[in-house]
Formats: structure tokens, C-alpha cells, sequence
């Protein structure tokens, strides 16, 4: 039975979804913050009243910061490199390990969600979700097929 063209290149999606965290994970590692008025909202001051304020707090903050945008940068690099070689192929270990995906972006919601944040945040979080989900549940047949 051959596979049909959904099945065939549903890993594109979770390869998009790397690429797109890999993307933004570059400012936040070299420490931009492309969402300032979050962290400002949680704080209640703009970031720059916080340095000023408190500037070792700040660096923690920076620190903090920086430190996601590289762990995010080795979590797109995995998703990348698993979606294009292993779940490609049809590996059911990558399909199981790829769970975590719409689970991680579920979790994150739940916490954009808790500080009472904008649709900006929680857009792209619920694209991801259905990306993810869609990429696992398109190709159920390749990894699981009738006998």
C-alpha cells in the first residue's frame, strides 16, 4: 500500500515548527527581547526603569533570558534533526518522543495564560499546538499500519 502525499511529508510540519522556534530563539540568546511589554507587564515597570532600579536583578533577568533563547535553540535543533532523518523515515520512537511537543506547548499556554497575556502569546502557542498535533496525527498509518 503506498502512502498518501499527507502522510508522505507530514514531518514538514514539525521541521516548520523547529525552524520557526530556531528562529526566534536567535534574539533571545544574543538577549533581545522581542516581547518586552510581557516581562514589563509583569513587572510593572519597562525594562529599562528595572535596570535602573535594580540592575543585578536585571542581569538575573538577562541571564534567565538568554539562557531559554539557548535551550531553545538545542530544542529546535533536536526537533529539526529528528523530524527530517527519524520521523521521516517512519521510526516509532520519534513518533512517541514528538508527543512532547503539543504537550510542552500546552504547558506553555497554561502559563501565558496565568499571567494574564495578550493573543499575541498565545496565537502563535495554539498554532503550534494544532501544528504539532496535526504532524503526529496525519501520518497515524506510516507508523502504526494495519496488518
Amino acid at each position: 500500500m503506498s502512502e498518501k502525499a499527507y502522510e508522505r511529508h507530514a514531518w514538514i510540519l514539525l521541521f516548520a515548527i523547529g525552524v520557526l522556534i530556531l528562529v526566534s530563539a536567535v534574539p533571545h540568546t544574543l538577549g533581545v527581547n522581542t516581547d518586552p511589554a510581557t516581562a514589563e507587564r509583569i513587572v510593572g515597570m519597562t525594562l529599562s526603569e528595572l535596570e535602573t532600579s535594580n540592575p543585578r536583578f536585571f542581569d538575573l533577568y538577562i541571564f534567565y533570558f538568554r539562557f531559554g533563547g539557548l535551550s531553545d535553540l538545542g530544542f529546535a535543533f533536536l526537533i529539526t534533526t529528528i523530524s527530517v532523518t527519524a520521523y521521516r523515515r517512519g521510526e516509532k520512537w520519534a513518533w512517541y518522543v514528538f508527543w512532547s511537543l503539543p504537550a510542552f506547548f500546552m504547558g506553555s499556554t497554561a502559563i501565558v495564560l496565568s499571567i494574564g497575556s495578550t493573543l499575541s502569546l498565545l496565537l502563535p502557542l495554539t498554532l503550534f499546538v494544532i501544528l504539532s498535533l496535526l504532524g503526529l496525527l496525519l501520518p497515524y498509518r506510516k507508523f502504526f499500519p494495519k496488518n
